[in-house]
């Protein structure tokens, strides 16, 4: 009895061959040394394969090679969100926990750089070295993902696109801990194929644990948890009524998966309260509600920057393409696309689009960011399902090439967007260190100027503000930020902030209009202090660098 027929709309995809030209058709014909030395011309032509395969892989050396030490490149100074890395990080361990509820983030990064300050120092490298280092870490695993996902044109695949995203080589120089969320979102993909086949207590707790960490690691984390667990109890509740389990799964092990993940967030809940009011409290100030556009942009994050980000932003949608709706054709040549999810893909592709379906949809009602640097959290996620889909083809010069392409587009990238200047703290800082004097006051105008330029400034005896709270520099305390924005009043603050000036000193002020929530507060301020000090000039002008550019402009008493 002949299988019934699948029913379907089936889209197929396929390179055009066409007769070559009649003057061209004797060179499709066996030349002298084919027909009369068969066996030299095999020969020669295993000799030309293995050659081929060998240059392939010293080129593909080369790019990790490249990849790996761009990951420990960035331009001079730390940006505000690194800068607070490094100030909070540097607390005691009894005074994080304090200067945490404050940030809005949970603590697992923070104690981490801790104890690799100790060992390291504090310099710019040593502390962007250790997410350097965790990307490094990331890659091998990255391998060992693909290889389960799709086998070893997969893991290779998988590989290299890891080792040039540009997005993972910017993010590896950052002092955050968005490379150390790409790492345990891979192990945790990891952890689950393994338990899910055979679970051991071994493998049940390294799913804890892996739970537990992500928690501790970044809010965005609970998101991916949240799909990851809806899909283990659906596995759990539906493996029953299969009545035997997925392939290469052990009968019972959803189950058992799903108490050790909930074991694992039970090790969230003496934190709970700190995220409690982090979530009714700090929120995301800087940022706008995202927005189902926002689902588009990710590949737009993966791509980098520059020219050469448009290009890998095609191939990556493509590729993406291809992995949920493509399967290879009769033709090595070509790939059929069906409209159905295809089941490789079904895993990762449900980690990805839905842990970014549920962030887009908790950002709409709750205001929360939907930011690139999130997107760490299904960055494995996006590489498995773009090798995937070039995986879908199967003749391996379109494979080489298109892989080719993304690595070295993804290279260009990478240093188009990593030369960018991520702070003017540099400038502003060199300027404040040769020309303020002991007595002298900096004010920085958003606060969230502060903590990169405190981190350069030398000279002694220097009384620095911050609007709108009038606060040291270290730190922002983004609770209730907007609200404390609104109540402060340019006027009365430049009113203060003169008050304590000594005389003959001068005032510096650090700042920039167009910041969320601030409008042109800032510039107010400018103008204030003009008017109770009518002496101003402008010692450095705003010359724009990717994340922070500011103004400097000195006042005397």
């Amino acid at each position: 009895m002949a299988p019934p027929r699948r029913t379907g709309i089936v889209i197929a995809v396929a390179t055009a061959v066409t007769p070559p030209p009649a003057s061209t058709q004797h060179l499709e014909q066996p030349t002298v040394v084919e027909r009369e030395h068969p066996a030299f011309y095999e020969r020669n032509r295993a000799r030309l394969g293995a050659a081929l395969a060998l240059i392939a892989i010293l080129a593909g050396c080369v790019v990790v090679a490249i990849g790996l030490v761009a990951r420990f490149l960035a331009p001079n100074g730390l940006w505000l969100d690194e800068a607070l890395s490094v100030n909070i990080a540097k607390l005691p361990l009894a005074q994080m926990p304090g200067a945490l509820v404050q940030d809005g983030s949970p603590p697992l990064y923070y104690l981490m750089l801790h104890f690799w300050m100790l060992a390291f120092g504090q310099g710019e490298f040593a502390v962007r070295g250790m997410s350097a280092v965790v990307s490094v870490i990331t890659l091998p695993f990255i391998w060992f993902a693909g290889r389960r996902a799709g086998g070893r044109r997969v893991a290779w695949a998988s590989l290299l696109l890891a080792a040039t995203s540009p997005w993972a080589i910017y993010y590896s120089s950052y002092t955050r801990m968005y490379s150390l969320m790409a790492l345990e979102a891979v192990l945790l993909y990891l952890a689950l194929r393994r338990a899910m086949e055979r679970p051991s207590a071994g493998r049940l707790v390294c799913t804890g644990a892996l739970t537990t960490a992500l928690m501790y690691t970044h809010y965005w984390d609970l998101y991916l948890l949240g799909v990851v667990g809806v899909w283990v109890l659906w596995q759990a509740w539906s493996e029953p009524r299969r009545g035997v389990p997925q392939p290469g799964a052990e009968l019972g092990a959803a189950r058992k998966v799903a108490w050790a993940m909930f074991a694992g967030g039970l090790f969230f809940v003496p934190w709970s309260p700190v995220f409690i009011f982090q979530m009714l409290h700090t929120g995301s100030p800087w940022a706008a509600p995202p927005g189902p556009a926002s689902l588009l942009d990710v590949i737009g994050y993966y791509s980098g920057a520059g020219v050469w980000s448009q290009l890998l932003a095609l191939l990556f949608f493509v590729l993406a393409g291809f992995a949920f709706f493509g399967r290879p054709g009769q033709k090595a040549t070509s790939v059929v696309l069906e409209l159905r999810v295809q089941p490789i893909t079904r895993v990762p592709g449900l980690f990805l689009v839905g842990t970014l379906l549920v962030a887009v949809a908790v950002g709409a009602v709750t205001g929360a960011a939907f930011d690139q640097r999130y997107v760490a959290v299904v960055f494995p996620a996006f590489i498995l399902v773009c090798a995937l889909g070039l995986a879908t083809v199967r003749s391996r010069v379109i494979t080489s090439g298109a892989l080719c392409v993304a690595c070295v587009a993804g290279l260009l990238s990478a240093q188009q967007w990593g030369s960018q200047p991520r702070t003017e703290a540099v400038k502003v800082a060199a300027v404040l260190n040769k020309e303020a004097q002991p007595g002298d006051m900096v004010i920085y105008c958003p606060d969230q100027l502060g903590p990169a330029v405190d981190r350069l400034l030398s000279v002694p005896g220097v009384t620095e503000l911050t609007y709108p709270r009038m606060t040291g520099p270290q730190r922002i305390d983004w609770v209730n930020y907007v609200a404390t924005i609104k109540a402060a009043d340019p006027q009365v603050f430049a009113q203060e902030a003169v008050e304590k000036l000594s005389p003959g000193a001068r005032l510096w002020l650090v700042w920039r209009d167009g910041y969320q929530g601030f409008g042109d507060r800032c510039g107010m301020l400018s103008s204030w202090l003009s008017w109770y000090l009518p002496q101003a000039e402008t010692a450095l002008g705003a010359d724009p660098a990717y994340y922070e550019y500011e103004n400097l402009t000195v006042f005397q008493s």
